[in-house]
């Protein structure tokens, strides 16, 4: 009786630590393989920076470099573009997209500046360096403020000689170094101007979203936005968003995004009020929109539902009724340790 008792008390131990680990995730760590470096250089205006930080002229013509790494065993592959600095729906600075779709208040981007030959495809050989270079040549006219982009690198994964499964994942890394503009000391500074509200759909959930544009041509950082939504001539707040720690480049334009939630917005009239503020800078909105029936039933067709709270009793009762066994098979083994003793 009491080695089946020991041996049932091991096997229960053995499925809780399998039920335990079985929830623990993950995670493995892959090499880059690879570094990038910008060559800085004589009019660069900020030597504390690792980017290039340069003072132009009016029609300067400047050959930039780069210098790439291949840290790894194998020849590697690389493409390196110029981008221009867009804002995305995070409310991040991005300079990772090759063609973005550029705002209507952008003048002069690094694809009016720089030669068409500067977008290319690197080879470098196993433990080597290649220095990339790329032109660029400034428009007649002065500009005001700053083009901000980026040196985009990024590595070209392997392509498999032959698929084993279905569907293959592969890992690429990517360098951005950033690249600023300037002929004029003087700073400009950001502006926000507020323009389409809607309903829309992100990654299958309904979100009110509010296009926020920054057509100067300085950044902006710090940037904190508070909006929430109300029905038309109420004062209830229906849905509300803060998010802190944002940035919007120069003369360009992004989302804010105000999620639905488990809260059912159906078609009518209603408000947004939006406040924002970078440094000393602040703004206010209030944008009357309206949600169409169409739209709702559209958006509803392809939304995600809610995922299910997890049902905490159900694992409290399990708990207990863990424990509630552990003791049975403790006190069962007491008991037959005393009957054994008594013997």
């Amino acid at each position: 009786m009491m080695k089946r008792g020991w041996q049932l008390l091991l096997a229960l131990s053995l499925a809780l630590v399998g039920l335990v680990g079985w929830q623990l995730p993950t995670a493995q760590a892959d090499s880059v393989g690879y570094t990038v470096r910008a060559v800085l250089p004589s009019n660069q205006d900020d030597k504390q920076v690792n980017y290039f930080s340069l003072r132009v002229k009016p029609r300067q013509t400047q050959q930039l470099a780069i210098v790439i790494t291949n840290t790894s065993n194998r020849q590697q592959k690389y493409v390196v573009s110029i981008n221009q600095s867009v804002t995305n729906d995070n409310g991040v600075i991005d300079y990772s997209q090759v063609k973005p779709k550029l705002d209507s208040s952008l003048k002069v981007g690094t694809k009016n500046i720089f030669a068409k030959g500067s977008d290319q495809k690197v080879t470098v050989a196993a433990n080597t360096q290649k220095r990339v270079t790329f032109t660029y040549t400034m428009p007649a006219k002065k500009l005001p403020g700053i083009i901000l982009g980026g040196v985009y690198v990024e590595q070209v994964p392997a392509t498999a000689k032959r698929a084993t499964a279905k569907i293959m994942i592969q890992n690429a890394f990517a360098y951005a170094i950033g690249l600023r503009l300037q002929e004029n000391k003087q700073t400009v500074l950001p502006d926000m101007r507020l323009h389409q509200v809607q309903a829309t759909q992100i990654n299958r959930r309904n979100f009110v979203t509010a296009n926020l544009q920054n057509p100067q041509p300085g950044i902006m950082q710090h940037l904190t936005v508070n909006a929430r939504v109300t029905k038309f001539d109420t004062t209830k707040t229906l849905i509300r968003q803060q998010q802190a720690n944002m940035g919007m480049a120069p003369n360009s334009n992004f989302n804010f995004g105000i999620p639905w939630g488990n809260q059912t917005l159906p078609a009518g009239h209603y408000t947004l009020y939006l406040s924002a503020k970078a440094g000393s800078q602040t703004w206010q909105f209030t944008r009357n929109f309206t949600i169409a029936d169409q739209t709702v039933k559209r958006l509803n067709k392809t939304v995600l539902a809610p995922a299910k709270q997890p049902n905490y009793w159900l694992y409290a009762a399990l708990g207990l009724l863990i424990a509630v066994l552990i003791a049975i098979i403790v006190y069962l083994l007491y008991r037959n340790r005393h009957n054994d003793d008594e013997d």
